[in-house]
């Protein structure tokens, strides 16, 4: 390692010097009144960097947004906080700023790095374009990102950078902006020990020659970054146990009695003696003792020996929460450019973009094909498309602008506000400007053009235009909507919502389903505030005006009085299109002014006492007791030869000259070579990007390849020297992975383990499955959370950690004699990893299992006790593999000698990274690993000349493998069990969710009460035809609503569902039956609800035939709508995406209803056989118009001669064309159902058993 590291000078400008003082800070939960953060004091000279240590939820990150003014509303202080200036400095109070680090990495996939932190820059700083690009590649070069300026950021379907170079991105990005103060929450998560220690070298630079100050909070720190802090402060519950000087530190817990052992990281061994240890009764009483004298020691000490400083009130300023903001026009042109090219660098959105209204507009002018106005079918098939004409795109655009925010733009909105470089203003006009042309324009011109001519409309320029300006300004308002639903929640469900329930409202207000002439008076304004009425209007006034279709009368004329549309009304709805357009972006612009992001306090699930049935809670248990049946003699040696991994990646090719598909290859792991025994800890360490989450992936059977990704592997994975697949790996391993968001928010710690326990340990009685989970809750450290929800990114629940922990806490339920763990450690505090490593040094020593884990920072005393170490450099290259003791005498032996006080562990990790800081420091690396690596490769050359080859090993078949391991293969759950287990979590979720309840039981009916108020009553004049039609075809939307049911309950289920099917414990139907079981009765009693309001109050049929069969098939399509949202949830894990796609058949599926389009072509009608909706809307229409229904026609619809054109409902489904077998149709629709639901499972088993991507 070299012993001097060269450092950088950044081209920063002269920041401000802020002093920080606080002073009896107490931070209070409103609602509880507790006390999240007790009585801290403190004085932060400028220059200074000053750490926050602490377990989970003992208060950093609190402290760090209150000190950041970042409090939200759940929160109130008490004390006083003063930012002073420092010394006698002549600057404007607005150069004084501060940025804050938030846990999540919030960063635009589709940007490079370099292309991310020069946005950063022209967002935040006031310098010319070179000073600018000087100060990005310096902080590139100096956080590590040189190698990988240029490759994407990322997500999790799109590979790019890894998780510790997002990180240092992320920094990279609040550094930019030359803060006074710098906030940083757990900046060192997901980094490798080396990488941690050069980034706090950088802070503890700029905080010395730029006079900067940084305070971060943090989990683990090694032991060398511990001593470049200036202060340092350890909290636990809440409570200071110790802040002041770094320096001051170890002296003042040796004064304690507290003395730091030898060869042990202080920093660990301070959080340890201040943590309290929940697993057994008695530690957890030691523990809390020592913690109390602690906090009573610290708090007489700093009375009698920490003297503050007074507070200079005169110095006294306002740092902003903000970073320094660039202007207005600034503003906008950035996040243009940024827009432009994020929009293009997106191909498939790009596409669809222009994809869609082509598609839609021929769909749709085929549907509505030039109809014959001489008649009445003509005439109502030409209403229906201007009304199409009117809500279809519009309506659809509005559902994928809604996911489009969501999805992607929202959130980096969201943080650039909170740091202050953008405006609701700048991001709406930066927005529309770069949209305006492809989306509003380029859209609506492609719709137009396509459906106009279709549709037979009249060949008139004027009137074309008329037809376009009409629609383009609905787009525009249904874009200010979009913007509206967003600025009201971010989350998309709920957003969607928003512009779902609007847009229903204003489209029953427009005239076509119920005449708005008619409509009861208590709606009747409704059309007055309703664009689409306006809409219409305009394109029914354009096209039917003088409009005589038959020799007697003028029908065109006729049906503008009925409707209550004037005739040639064009400037009037033109003007005042143009005015709701400016009102729904207006009003999004208040609404994201006045609704700032905020993140509720932690909920808590009350749980039932529980009968104490030979608990341990008295006598003290060990973490021993979390094993299973002991196995003997099964124990399994896994062996790794020359395993090998490379992925091709497509991406459509910049240069179209060599080709539209562009290959990139790119080699993971490069001939690896590893032992992992039985009965001790594994480990894999490495840098960030070194392969260590891939290499676990490919040998549990976890790497699939897909369309984009290509995968390929060679080399060899053997059991107790018997060559197998990553298959039969698969069946006798359990895997924690780093991600922990299948767990369900709902569910309670507690519960979460219960309904795993029971599906995992079906063999055990309740008693002792119940004995596990508390000694496992109890181990895990988890007994103070336990009957909190586990909560998601938009419900509080426990914390990072604790996540972590129930995520490893269902695996540890398993009887694998394999276990791997993906970065186990990564967001927990020493104390906590060191107890979860203790656990599993444990269950290796007490059942003989193989553990293998990644890690990225282990304390030293417990890289000692691992078994064995597999150390990859980058590029999955091997660097070493075998016993700590050894790996410590060879690389003595290659002169890498680790120093006194150092964490072996970090020394290694150092010697085998690459620094890119600079090019010196860049090439002594370089030459140091080339030498590690080649020593290592020699060591194999001479062992492999010792050992036997495995090379030639066949592989043992599936029936020897079974048969040699049958005693470690799970047996899955019986179908019977799984099914009522499934049943009663996902009842629990349900009605813990309120979201999903009121999805389940309130949306039918909350539309049925909708339609009730818009036609009730209905009358038996000419005007209730086109009521009662428009009744029928309304019924439609319950199609919608059984997808958004879908979409509010089943993603979470099904992600639940996927890691429990891949863990083998049981399959696919138990958990399909359980979801219908729990969904069938709800949307039935949701049907009989919306019956009684369409029926009863709205004035259909009061029949007892009439009520049953709309109570059915309202059933029916909601049941069609859920299967087809459970397909395309099965296919599309991306609920925004999903609704884009569902929307766009759905809104097919109505036109196609029936009652739209009189006159389709026989292809459209033999389509129409597989569409729910055709058979549904025909019953409906055929039980509302009964031949004892008398008409009349006194308001319209008298013949020349004076009689009634319709007297009786028969005659007006005669007229239109609309007789059908009603009993024979009920008899069809029930096999529809049950075709979509079985072809919803198939998808699923297709997905999971056939195709597996």
């Amino acid at each position: 390692m070299e012993t001097e590291l060269v450092q950088n000078d950044f081209g920063f400008a002269k920041a401000p010097s802020i002093e920080l003082q606080v002073r009896d800070l107490s931070i209070i939960a409103s609602r509880s009144d507790s006390r999240l953060v007790d009585s801290f004091s403190v004085d932060i000279p400028s220059g200074s960097v000053m750490a926050v240590m602490g377990g989970s939820g003992s208060g950093k990150t609190t402290l760090l947004n209150v000190l950041a003014s970042k409090m939200g509303s759940g929160l109130k202080y008490e004390g006083k906080i003063h930012y002073l200036l420092d010394q006698d400095q002549e600057i404007d109070e607005k150069d004084a700023n501060m940025t804050y680090l938030p846990q999540q990495d919030v960063l635009s996939a589709r940007l490079t790095c370099r292309e991310t932190l020069l946005i950063a820059a022209n967002l935040k700083l006031r310098a010319s374009k070179s000073e600018k690009e000087k100060i990005v590649e310096q902080l590139l070069t100096e956080l590590g990102l040189r190698d990988c300026s240029e490759t994407l950021v990322g997500d999790n379907k799109n590979r790019g950078l890894s998780g510790g170079e997002k990180r240092r991105l992320s920094i990279a990005t609040q550094l930019i902006a030359n803060p006074s103060i710098m906030f940083l929450d757990e900046p060192t998560t997901g980094l490798d020990a080396y990488s941690a220690f050069l980034l706090v070298k950088t802070l503890k630079m700029l905080a010395r020659h730029g006079g900067r100050t940084f305070i971060l909070s943090i989990h683990q720190l090694r032991s060398d970054i511990l001593f470049l802090l200036d202060k340092l402060c350890i909290l636990s519950q809440g409570k200071v146990v110790f802040c002041d000087q770094m320096c001051n530190t170890i002296p003042y817990f040796a004064s304690l009695g507290y003395s730091t052992p030898d060869m042990v990281n202080p920093a660990d061994y301070f959080i340890d003696i201040s943590s309290v240890d929940g697993r057994t009764d008695a530690s957890k009483k030691i523990s809390q003792e020592r913690l109390n004298e602690l906090i009573q020691f610290w708090k007489k000490y700093e009375s009698e020996y920490v003297h503050y400083r007074q507070t200079n009130i005169s110095k006294e300023i306002r740092v902003r929460n903000l970073a320094a903001s660039v202007s207005y026009g600034q503003q906008v042109l950035v996040q243009t450019k940024r827009n432009y090219k994020l929009n293009l660098s997106d191909y498939v959105t790009l596409c669809a973009t222009f994809a869609e209204p082509a598609v839609i507009g021929a769909v749709a002018g085929w549907i509505f094909y030039k109809p014959d106005m001489s008649t009445l079918e003509g005439s109502r098939t030409l209403t229906s498309s201007l009304y199409a004409s009117v809500v279809l795109q519009c309506y659809l655009y509005l559902l994928f602008d809604t996911y489009r925010l969501c999805e992607q733009d929202i959130a980096l909105y969201d943080r650039e506000r909170a740091e202050g470089t953008v405006t609701p203003v700048s991001f709406m006009c930066a927005r529309k400007l770069s949209l305006f042309f492809s989306d509003d324009f380029l859209m609506i011109l492609i719709f137009v053009t396509i459906t106009y001519f279709m549709f037979g409309l009249e060949p008139d320029a004027n009137k074309f235009f008329l037809h376009f300006a009409v629609v383009f300004l609905i787009q525009l308002s249904c874009s200010g909507m979009a913007l509206l639903s967003v600025a009201v929640s971010r989350d998309f469900s709920k957003a969607s919502l928003v512009g779902n329930l609007s847009f229903t409202f204003l489209s029953l207000s427009c005239g076509f389903f119920v005449n708005a002439k008619y409509m009861p008076v208590y709606v009747r304004w409704t059309k007055y505030i309703s664009f689409t009425w306006y809409g219409f209007g305009a394109l029914l006034s354009s096209n039917f005006t003088e409009s005589c279709g038959i020799e007697e009368g003028c029908m065109g004329n006729q049906l503008l009085d009925n409707l209550g549309f004037a005739r040639n009304w064009k400037t009037v709805p033109l003007v005042i299109l143009f005015c709701f357009a400016l009102f729904y972006h207006f009003a999004a612009l208040i609404m994201f002014y006045v609704n700032k992001v905020d993140i509720s306090l932690q909920g808590k699930e009350k749980s039932k006492k529980e009968k104490k049935r030979n608990l341990k809670s008295v006598k003290e248990i060990d973490s021993s007791d979390l094993e299973s049946r002991t196995v003997q003699n099964n124990s399994i040696t896994v062996v790794l030869d020359d395993l090998s991994l490379a992925v091709d990646q497509k991406k459509i090719s910049s240069n179209w000259r060599h080709g539209i598909i562009e290959h990139e290859s790119k080699e993971i792991l490069h001939k690896v070579n590893a032992v992992f025994k039985p009965g001790m800890i594994n480990a894999i360490m490495g840098p960030s990007g070194s392969g260590k989450s891939s290499l676990l992936n490919l040998i549990s059977g976890r790497l699939h390849s897909s369309i984009f990704s290509t995968f390929a592997t060679t080399g060899s994975i053997m059991f107790n020297n018997t060559k197998i697949s990553e298959k039969m790996f698969k069946k006798v391993c359990s895997f924690v992975s780093q991600d922990d968001d299948h767990l369900l928010a709902a569910l309670t710690v507690r519960e979460t383990f219960k309904f795993a326990a029971a599906l995992r340990l079906h063999h055990l009685t309740s008693d002792e499955r119940t004995s596990k989970i508390n000694d496992l809750i109890r181990a895990l450290g988890l007994t103070h959370c336990q009957n909190n929800i586990v909560g998601c990114e938009f419900l509080k629940g426990i914390s990072g950690g604790e996540r972590r922990r129930v995520t490893m806490g269902i695996q540890l339920l398993n009887d694998s004699p394999i276990l791997l763990l993906d970065e186990p450690t990564s967001g927990l505090d020493s104390f906590v990893s060191a107890t979860i490593l203790e656990i599993l040094e444990n269950l290796c020593f007490e059942s003989g299992r193989t553990v293998i884990i990644t890690i990225h920072q282990p304390r030293s005393e417990l890289f000692k006790r691992f078994g064995n170490v597999l150390l990859l450099a980058k590029f999955g290259r091997t660097a070493y593999n075998g016993s700590p003791e050894n790996m410590v005498k060879h690389f003595s032996s290659l002169s890498y000698v680790c120093p006194a006080f150092t964490n072996v562990a970090d020394f290694f990790l150092d010697i085998t990274s690459v620094n890119t800081q600079n090019e010196q420091n860049e090439v002594t690396s370089k030459a140091r690993l080339q030498i590690i690596l080649k020593s290592w490769e020699d060591h194999l050359d001479t062992s492999k000349a010792d050992s036997p080859s495995f090379s030639e090993e066949k592989m043992i078949s599936q029936e020897n493998f079974l048969s040699e391991y049958a005693y470690s293969i799970r047996i899955p759950c019986n179908i019977a069990l799984a099914y009522v287990i499934n049943l009663r979590r996902q009842f629990t979720t349900t009605r813990r969710n309120f979201d999903s309840l009121m999805s389940r039981i309130a949306q039918i009916p909350g539309v049925g009460v909708i339609f009730a108020l818009f036609w009730a009553p209905i009358k038996n004049d000419y005007a209730s035809i086109s009521d009662r039609l428009g009744l029928a075809q309304e019924s439609t939307a319950l199609y919608f609503i059984g997808m958004l049911s879908n979409l509010a309950c089943y993603p979470a289920e099904r992600d639940y569902f996927y890691e429990e099917y891949l863990d083998e414990v049981y399959g696919i139907a138990p958990f399909f039956l359980a979801y219908m079981t729990l969904e069938l009765p709800l949307a039935a009693l949701a049907a009989v609800v919306y019956a009684a309001f369409t029926v009863m109050v709205c004035g259909l049929p009061r029949t007892a035939g009439n009520f049953f069969g709309t109570m059915y098939c309202s059933f029916l399509i909601a049941t069609c709508g859920e299967s087809l949202g459970i397909m395309t949830n099965t296919l599309f894990e991306r609920p925004g995406f999903v609704v884009n796609c569902i929307s766009v058949i759905l809104s097919i599926g109505t036109q196609l209803s029936g009652l739209m389009s009189l006159h389709m072509s026989r292809v459209l009608k033999g389509i129409n056989y597989l569409n729910p909706l055709n058979y549904t809307s025909m019953i409906i229409i055929n039980l509302a118009f009964p031949s004892a229904l008398k008409l009349t026609c006194e308001d319209a619809g008298r013949n020349p001669d004076g009689s009634c054109i319709f007297s009786n409902g028969q005659e007006v489904l005669e007229g239109y064309g609309l007789v059908k077998n009603v009993q024979k149709y009920l008899g069809i629709i029930v096999c529809v159902a049950v075709i979509y639901r079985l072809l919803a499972y198939w998808l699923l088993k297709a997905k999971l058993q056939w195709v597996k991507w």
